[in-house]
């Protein structure tokens, strides 16, 4: 393993992803910790194919969003060609599901933030293309990170749509730990090979958020092929199918975000975003507050003591009137 690239040097291999190898680093010059993914030289030998690759590149630098991983820069150094990330820190969104509903104040909180995100690439005339729970990280602070912005043309994920797409579900098995990752979160027009559009990342999205909701991702059978077909010819179930105790506004928003057809979703991450805060902003009401779940150290305490406050209170003017009332 190699201790330094360009002005980057290695600390530890994290594993190894579509693109190449990837290494967690410390920037000397910044004076922060990044994500080194080391590019393939298969992957830019051909001409046409590197132009691409380049010109999606400089897209992705210019994302800025405090939900998306920062592309810092896209460098070379002695022939060989690497992305430098922002490194975050945390658990993917899979593992912070774990198989089990989070709470639906939370997971609609996540849900704005992965929308908004997908607003900013969408507004950059970008597709992510492989929108899943493990290109999302849940940093320690609770908030959400999409990974891999517009790169799935050059992601094992994004290979792995692609191959689903150009083979007969019906007829070539799909399997690897990929496919299982991958499949589960593919729209229907992916599935069939057809042509796609920022509203397929919503319906990715929608299956996300299905899975926060619930536990467990819409589609579900034994193998990926079997997924595959169910997304082809099946309509997703409601949220509250299998979770009854979600507020029903919930059918309706993940609904149409897994609507079978492109002009039945959502035309934009922003308006799904806008419905989704309305969502939580009712939710708030009826559990009378203002503010999501609380993600930092000490908030549950807090509150306890704002609440005992407001009933100390209560009884005090209640004995004030009491007080009066025997005065007259």
């Amino acid at each position: 393993m190699r201790e330094t690239i360009g002005q980057y040097k290695i600390l530890d291999r994290v594993g190894i992803g579509g693109i190449g190898e990837v290494f967690r680093a410390r920037d000397t010059r910044a004076g922060r910790t990044v994500a080194i993914k080391m590019v393939d030289p298969p992957l830019t030998r051909d001409p046409e194919r590197k132009e691409r690759f380049l010109h999606v590149v400089q897209a992705v630098e210019a994302l800025s969003h405090p939900n998306i991983a920062t592309l810092y820069e896209f460098g070379e150094d002695q022939g060989q060609q690497y992305l430098a990330f922002e490194y975050v820190p945390g658990e993917t969104l899979k593992a912070h599901i774990g198989g089990r509903p989070l709470n639906p104040r939370r997971a609609l909180d996540l849900a704005i933030q992965l929308a908004d995100a997908l607003a900013e690439v969408h507004g950059m005339s970008l597709i992510h293309g492989d929108i899943k729970p493990d290109n999302v990280i849940v940093t320690p602070k609770g908030n959400a990170k999409l990974l891999d912005c517009g790169l799935a043309e050059w992601t094992a994920g994004g290979a792995a749509r692609d191959r689903t797409a150009r083979a007969p579900v019906s007829s070539e098995p799909l399997a690897g730990a990929t496919f299982v990752r991958t499949v589960p979160y593919m729209s229907p027009e992916q599935i069939r090979g057809e042509s796609v559009d920022y509203r397929s990342d919503i319906f990715s999205l929608g299956a996300m958020i299905f899975e926060m909701l619930t536990g467990k991702p819409p589609y579900a059978a034994a193998t990926p092929t079997a997924v595959a077909r169910q997304i082809a010819e099946a309509p997703a179930p409601a949220p509250t199918a299998l979770n009854p105790g979600l507020p029903r506004e919930v059918d309706a928003i993940v609904g149409r975000c897994l609507a079978p057809k492109l002009d039945d979703r959502y035309e934009s991450a922003a308006t799904l975003a806008a419905e989704l805060r309305s969502l939580g902003a009712i939710l708030d009401v009826r559990s009378g507050t203002s503010e999501p779940p609380a993600m930092v150290e000490g908030e549950p305490e807090r509150r306890s003591t704002v609440g005992w406050a407001l009933a100390v209170a209560v009884l005090a003017l209640a004995a004030a009137i009491v007080w009066l009332a025997m005065r007259g």
